[in-house]
């Protein structure tokens, strides 16, 4: 082999090389929301240094959009606000990841976020709570004819059994960070005294994620 040619086997080894680097520092996102339409989407996200970054992407009239993000290689939340009607949704990514959204926006707790380790566990407990939340969200909506407090006493039944749920998953998922997500959605952000010993479950990398040093360190002040 010549040398010219050599030179040029480098140099295309060395521009694939860059191309995968840089993919591999990117995070794909799509989604297909039923109900969604043609609407803006805030993103916000923190890039590689810890720096909070906002932007502004729109879905199409069938719901559908699909972008890319900056990312760093360590797990990072990435909150998308739908505002058209007023709720939001959190995926969790890193570079390289692939991340799918489906379900439908007025069951937006239920939305179904494939890629990435964190968000199919997390998918593994909605499935878990599937029905519970359909039913607490049409008692909220006015759906079933019961007398007030009928309706109230039901939702704290639903309320307690989704937190019950919450803490079989964390008990029997000790090391996902999804469990670090759930303690945080269930737990610390209603000033559940089960916070403390539901963080000493936590193993491996859910117990030394930035997430759960935050818990623990808010909890301090209760």
């Amino acid at each position: 082999m010549n040398k010219a040619l050599l030179t040029v086997y480098v140099c295309i080894a060395l521009l694939l090389a860059g191309c995968q680097q840089q993919t591999d520092e990117r995070v794909i996102i799509s989604g297909e929301i039923e109900h969604l339409g043609e609407s803006p989407l805030y993103i916000s996200y923190h890039q590689t240094g810890h720096i909070l970054a906002y932007d502004t992407i729109y879905s199409n009239q069938n719901g559908h959009f699909r972008f890319k993000l900056n990312a760093s290689r360590s797990i990072n939340p990435i909150s998308i606000y739908f505002q058209e009607h007023n709720c939001w949704t959190t995926v969790y990514a890193a570079a390289g990841d692939e991340i799918h959204l489906s379900g439908d926006i007025a069951m937006v707790d239920l939305l179904l976020i494939s890629g990435g380790t964190v968000n199919n566990d997390l998918n593994a407990f909605k499935k878990q709570i599937h029905n519970l939340y359909r039913e607490r969200q049409a008692i909220l909506d006015g759906k079933y004819a019961t007398e007030k407090e009928e309706s109230e006493i039901r939702l704290a039944a639903i309320d307690l059994a989704l937190k019950r749920k919450a803490k079989e998953f964390i008990i029997e998922h000790p090391s996902s960070l999804a469990s670090v997500v759930l303690i945080q959605d269930f737990f610390y952000q209603e000033y559940d005294p089960i916070t403390r010993e539901l963080l000493s479950v936590l193993e491996g990398e859910a117990s030394k994620y930035p997430a759960t040093d935050r818990i623990r360190s808010g909890i301090e002040s209760w």
